[in-house]
């Protein structure tokens, strides 16, 4: 009962943090999936601030919602690998912690860009970029160790579900780049937290067979 609540809480949580990547940057002309952030800011400059805000405070939130979430790799984890199970736990906690506020600085994206101050841009920008760098490399180690428990069937859960895992879910990027205008925007602005929705749904799912 307790791994059933933990995992629902993970798949709300990645609907939750989803909605705030769709209420900062949402818009039905779509972005530039290059890697720069300019046509994501042509959108977000565009939007009201208190839309901005809404957004950006999901981030934190969510993020203190996710360590529940991933409370579940240390529920399923056979006893001989626990501390390989809390490794990756405390790794993706920290890895999303940073991500949450690397979610809720995305705010200022649209609000410096509305000021057309082209230097403060650049300067958030690259602060921004190392914050998400960082979140990606202490989330990548912890879903990498989870792939593997999965994977070697060592945890209650299937061999099969480790493709559903975020890890394995992520590499599909460059072909979710590839979606047409308009969905691209929902399924590849919002792709980070969906790959938690689909892999908590899987769990859940299977968990309650």
């Amino acid at each position: 009962m307790k791994l059933f609540f933990v995992v629902l809480s993970g798949l709300i949580t990645g609907l939750l943090m989803f909605s705030g990547d769709m209420l900062l940057y949402y818009d039905k002309k779509d972005y530039v999936s290059d890697g720069k952030f300019d046509s994501v800011i042509d959108i977000m400059k565009n939007l009201s601030d208190k839309r901005l805000y809404a957004g950006g405070l999901i981030g934190p939130i969510a993020a203190f919602l996710y360590c529940i979430g991933y409370y579940h790799i240390v529920l399923i984890a056979d006893d001989k690998i626990s501390a390989l199970a809390m490794t990756a736990l405390l790794l993706s906690c920290m890895g999303i912690i940073i991500g949450g506020a690397y979610h809720s600085h995305c705010a200022y994206l649209g609000l410096i860009g509305k000021l057309n101050d082209k230097k403060a841009m650049d300067t958030v920008i690259k602060y921004f970029t190392a914050l998400n760098k960082l979140s990606i490399l202490f989330q990548a180690a912890g879903l990498l160790i989870l792939l593997i428990c999965v994977a070697f069937g060592w945890t209650k859960l299937p061999n099969w579900l480790a493709i559903f895992t975020p890890g394995v879910l992520y590499l599909l990027l460059p072909l979710i780049r590839k979606l047409p205008k308009g969905i691209h925007i929902i399924i590849c602005g919002g792709w980070a937290n969906l790959i938690f929705v689909i892999y908590y749904l899987a769990a859940l799912i299977y968990i309650s067979l």
